[in-house]
Order: structure tokens, then C-alpha cells, then sequence
């Protein structure tokens, strides 16, 4: 169902009776361990994936690099002969690497490009041209790479001629970064420094989850790197060779928290199996953000199960550790009584959409009343949904998950959910919300 046709979507037709889901792998850990895999020397099996938009672009850009990348079961599971340090091949040169809309590509795949002793092109969407760049690109070039710009300063595309030797490494100053994915794309490639680097965060770090779970996988992989413990906000990264492995990719926290929501929304019981407190991921955290609205939340270490009768109340929450969870959160408080405010997520302005705006407009369309800040929104849900609203998706994957849950909506151009989650459309159809279905 992954089209670019409009979908109508329902409620459920009946609380979720015990359900089980199985969102698919996380696209954070599935493109993380594909780059580490394809550093890394020997070989990787990456169990778990998710085969996606996102991941397949990161797939066909090692493959461009030499790293032989053998997907099976549907892209589940992905062997990775890698490279064994820094890159050193490119096929058809001329021609630039793609990385679409992919934050992670983009920012990953160019600190590690700035890592090897190649000259390579990274370009990406009209939209992934316009989110920012400059940051970590500034950083790159103080590590000894040559960078050409072919449009707006500090942004794709970009010509990358990386250092010969490898980065300096040594102490980068970073002010509050507009994404953490920057400081996951240094973390990734420090390993191929001539020494030790130290990143030192001046204003803090936004969703520090993001980066602990990079730490995790390259630990995973045999990297060194952690938080200095007398400095909250830095951390060291050391040089060193990373060695394949077998690796299992979790299921995606952010896919999962549209299920829990559903269930928090319309009652009954969901669970989660492989998701649960010990998760890398900050998204998994978003069930106790449901349980502040009234739902009920069972969470071990493995598995997470909530039940709701569908009575919520409004809260006021700081999502700067799991901001992806805006958006879901957003259609949530269509449907608890009073009012929900949402804050420390101005960095939603950069990404596939600027999700505060398209999501205030599209919670308008549904009756409620939103207050849009710069960093968060204030939302007061109608007495009564508007039925049969048209939503824009904005090229935006979560902007069409999320909304798919307000109610009876239209969601237009479902297709954009092939980015992380192809097939989600088809399981909302399994669930009889569809309409058609």
C-alpha cells in the first residue's frame, strides 16, 4: 500500500484486544551498524534490519565504496564484508553518492568520506539540501578535509576530498548542535583519527539518547569511546581498528510508539515484544510519557505492554531526549481533555518538515486550538474531531504516521512512509482501519 494515492483511515473498529506487534528494526541502529560494519575489517551479519528508503540508500552508498553489502529475508538480515578502515574505492566516481532525505546517510556517510583518502560528491533532496549541514561540515574541514561547495555554503551538495592520512583528531568545540546526528557522524568516524578526539559540547547536547546509542554500536564493534566522567558534556573517542561482527538491530522504538498511542487512544491493551527498558533507544521511553496521560504501563527489560480505557489528560512534558515523539504525542492530545504542552523539540524545525509548523496546521484543520512556540507547541483539543479532513503529509514520514491515528482522516501522500517504515499502512489495514479493508 505504499502509494502516493490518499488513504482514508479509521479508528480501530474495536479496542486492541492483547495485540502483539512487531514494529520493524530501527533505521537509528540498522544505519549506524551498517557504516560501522562497513569500517570495520572481517565480516558483519546485521540481524534485525530495517529495509527501508533510508537504509537502502546507506546500503547502495557502501556499495559505491567497495563494501560488499548481500541483503536476505527481505532485507532483515544484511552480511557486510567491510572495508577495514577508512575507504579507499568509489565506484563510478563522476557520478555523486544519493542520500535523499536521509539525515543519518547524509551526516554519517560524510564524516566518514572525510575520513578516507578519497574526492566523492554527496547529494541529497531538495529538502535534504535545505536541512543543516555547516556545523559538522566547519569540523570536517578543520580535520583535514578539502570541501567544494556546488550550492548554498555549508550545505549539500558538497565535494569531499577527505584526508589523506586520516582526521586530526585532537579537541573539536561544538556550540548546541542543530541535530545530535552531528555528533554521531564524528563519534562514527573517529575511530579512523591519528589520535584521540574530544568533543566538547559548549551548550549541551540534544537528544543525548541519540548519541549513547551511537557509543553502544560502535562499542559493539570494537570501538572505544565514552563520556568523560568529569565533564557531563564531553566525550572521547579513541583510534583503533573496529572488527566485524554479528549484530541485532532492535525493533524501532519510534515505529512502536504509534501502536502503544493507538491503544492509549482507543483502549485495550498493545505489547511490544524485544522493547523494553534495557532498549538503546530514548523513543522507548515514550510509553511513560502515555502512562503521565492516564495509561496503564507493564515495561521489563525486553518487552513493553500498555493498556488504556482511552481516558487521557493533557501534560506538560519536555521531549528534548525523544523528539521524534512530538508529532504522535500531538494527535494523542487531540483525544485527552485538556490541555498538552510540548517543549525542548525546536530542533523538529530542520528535519524532513518543519514539524512544528506542518503539525500545527494540520491539528488545526482537526478543530483544536494550537499555540506554536519555537521550541514546542501548546495544544487544546476540540470538544468534537472534525471527520473526513484531508492531512498533508509534507514529504514527511512521521507527519502520515502520526496523523493516520487522529481519527477519520485522509492521509495524502501515504507513500512518504517508505522512508522508515514501508509496509505501515498495510498493518493499519490488518487492524481494520483502512477503509476498504
Amino acid at each position: 500500500m505504499a502509494t502516493s494515492a490518499a488513504v482514508a483511515v479509521r479508528p480501530p473498529p474495536a479496542p486492541l484486544d492483547g495485540r502483539t506487534i512487531r514494529p520493524p528494526g530501527s533505521k537509528s541502529l540498522t544505519n549506524r551498524a551498517l557504516l560501522l560494519a562497513g569500517l570495520a575489517r572481517g565480516r558483519s551479519t546485521l540481524r534485525g534490519c530495517l529495509e527501508s528508503e533510508d537504509t537502502e540508500l546507506m546500503r547502495a552508498a557502501l556499495a559505491r565504496l567497495g563494501v560488499r553489502c548481500e541483503a536476505r529475508d527481505d532485507g532483515r538480515e544484511v552480511t557486510v564484508d567491510g572495508a577495514g578502515g577508512a575507504f579507499s574505492s568509489l565506484g563510478d566516481p563522476q557520478a555523486p553518492i544519493e542520500v535523499g532525505t536521509a539525515g543519518t546517510a547524509a551526516r554519517f556517510l560524510s564524516a566518514a568520506l572525510a575520513a578516507s583518502p578519497i574526492t566523492v560528491t554527496v547529494d541529497g533532496s531538495p529538502r535534504m539540501r535545505e536541512r543543516p549541514m555547516a556545523a559538522l561540515l566547519e569540523v570536517l574541514a578543520q580535520q583535514g578535509a578539502q570541501l567544494t561547495y556546488h550550492g548554498k555554503p555549508g550545505a549539500l551538495p558538497v565535494t569531499i576530498v577527505g584526508a589523506a592520512e586520516g582526521p586530526r583528531g585532537g579537541e573539536i568545540r561544538l556550540a548546541r548542535p542543530k541535530s545530535s546526528q552531528f555528533i554521531s557522524a564524528l563519534i562514527l568516524a573517529a575511530p579512523l583519527a591519528r589520535a584521540a578526539t574530544t568533543i566538547v559540547l559548549e551548550g549541551g547536547t540534544p537528544a543525548r539518547p541519540y548519541v549513547d546509542m551511537t557509543l553502544a554500536t560502535l562499542e559493539a564493534f570494537g570501538g572505544r569511546g565514552g563520556w568523560d566522567e568529569e565533564n557531563a558534556d564531553t566525550l572521547v573517542v579513541h583510534p583503533g581498528a573496529l572488527v566485524g561482527r554479528d549484530y541485532a538491530i532492535e525493533p524501532d522504538a519510534s515505529a512502536a510508539s504509534y501502536f502503544l498511542a493507538m491503544a492509549a487512544i482507543y483502549g485495550g491493551a498493545v505489547t511490544i515484544p524485544d522493547l523494553g527498558g534495557a532498549s538503546l533507544q530514548g523513543d522507548a521511553g515514550f510509553a511513560r510519557v502515555l502512562e503521565q496521560m492516564g495509561a496503564e504501563v507493564e515495561q521489563d527489560a525486553q518487552t513493553t505492554t500498555l493498556r488504556s480505557t482511552g481516558a487521557l489528560r493533557g501534560i506538560d512534558v519536555d521531549l528534548s531526549d525523544m523528539p521524534d515523539m512530538t508529532l504522535t504525542l500531538a494527535v494523542v492530545a487531540l483525544h485527552a481533555a485538556g490541555t498538552t504542552r510540548i517543549r525542548g523539540v525546536e530542533i523538529l524545525r530542520h528535519h524532513e518538515s518543519d514539524r512544528l509548523a506542518a503539525g500545527a496546521t494540520e491539528l488545526r484543520k482537526l478543530g483544536a486550538e494550537v499555540v506554536e512556540e519555537a521550541g514546542g507547541l501548546t495544544i487544546t483539543p476540540p470538544a468534537q474531531l472534525r471527520r473526513g479532513v484531508a492531512i498533508d503529509t509534507y514529504l514527511d514520514h512521521r507527519m502520515a504516521m502520526a496523523f493516520a491515528l487522529a481519527g477519520e482522516v485522509v492521509i495524502n501522500d501515504p507513500g512518504c512512509v517508505r522512508k522508515t517504515f514501508p509496509n505501515y499502512f498495510d498493518v493499519l489495514a490488518e487492524l481494520g482501519m483502512v477503509a476498504g479493508s
